[in-house]
């Protein structure tokens, strides 16, 4: 099989007939992912079609196109990227879950698929209920602190877009939460705390 792309968590391999693998390198739980991703398939996000659940992978609808942050190569285009995530986290956190709204938690350029159909959002690993500030605030996190010097102008032109007091309220927590995660290297877990400065 070929190896269509691979994170910090798992890999990305085509099955062919539209259909790709999604395997997790460590931990993780398929079915509920599964479940979150239907569940916002369901409320109109824009998300691939859960075709099966296995043990320690998905199978899932090939959404053919760049990520994102392949797209960002090209600086022109940031404005434009910017608000368009910051339009995803809108939409996304318009859908009830759980007694609160859906946040994805990880929802930056990389996680983003620019296809034919719009963009897709992947990867939700870390998806659960909450308060959407603390979704816009982790991806102000990653942007800022993992992506370089273009990382950090995107992450200025995404707070255009969005409730930045919100954001900056919940930037302590989405740090805590960043700094939790094991993937993270320790110059990512320095940056992350000097936002807190």
């Amino acid at each position: 099989m070929n190896v269509l792309a691979a994170g910090r968590a798992s890999e990305i391999l085509d099955l062919g007939e539209g259909r790709v693998l999604r395997r997790f390198k460590g931990g993780g739980n398929p079915a509920r992912e599964a479940a979150i991703m239907e569940h916002a398939r369901g409320h109109g996000f824009p998300v691939p079609r859960v075709l099966e659940v296995l043990d320690d992978a998905l199978v899932l609808e090939r959404i053919d196109g760049p990520t994102m942050l392949t797209s960002l190569r090209r600086p022109w285009l940031l404005p434009h990227a910017a608000q368009t995530l910051a339009e995803l986290h809108a939409r996304l956190h318009e859908i009830p879950f759980e007694e609160a709204r859906l946040l994805h938690l990880d929802l930056h350029p990389d996680n983003v698929l620019l296809s034919s159909r719009g963009p897709f959002v992947i990867d939700w690993t870390n998806a659960r209920a909450g308060l959407p500030a603390l979704d816009v605030a982790l991806t102000w996190v990653i942007c800022a602190t993992s992506g370089g010097p273009m990382g950090r102008a995107f992450t200025r032109l995404f707070l255009r877009h969005v409730d930045r007091a919100g954001a900056r309220r919940a930037l302590p927590d989405a740090v805590a939460f960043r700094l939790a995660d094991p993937n993270v290297t320790n110059a990512e877990r320095a940056r992350a705390r000097r936002l807190l400065d």
